[in-house]
């Protein structure tokens, strides 16, 4: 995870080949544009996931409520890792793992029901 946290970091950094140490150096001028993306990925996260919500209430089918449920789970995932990267630190990659996890098995489950119900309908 530190490698993976460096090397974001380093693309803010400066001219490739240059360590990433956080004391020992002026920010680079690129890192406005880090996190002016970054904070451009978290908006739209939000409201991809305002989206969602709406699908959540209104869908007409279960099948569309757990689809919007799929999709928002895997926005917050985003969402958490985006903040983590602006935050820089990797404390918060734990929670983006636990959501993927209960959002993959969560829509598991709502298939798994969705299945049952049409076989008892068709019987």
């Amino acid at each position: 995870m530190n490698g993976l946290r460096s090397m974001i970091l380093s693309l803010a950094e400066g001219p490739a080949g240059h360590e990433f140490v956080a004391a020992s150096h002026a920010p680079s001028p690129l890192q406005p544009v880090l996190f002016f993306v970054l904070e451009l990925g978290a908006v739209l996260a939000i409201a991809g996931m305002m989206l969602c919500l709406y699908r959540m209430v209104s869908g007409p089918h279960l099948a569309d409520r757990v689809l919007s449920g799929d999709t928002l789970a895997f926005q917050v995932v985003g969402l958490v890792i985006l903040l983590t990267v602006r935050l820089e630190s990797t404390v918060y990659l734990d929670a983006a793992l636990v959501v993927a996890i209960i959002g993959f098995a969560s829509t598991l489950a709502f298939a798994q029901y969705i299945g049952n119900l049409k076989r008892r309908t068709e019987s």
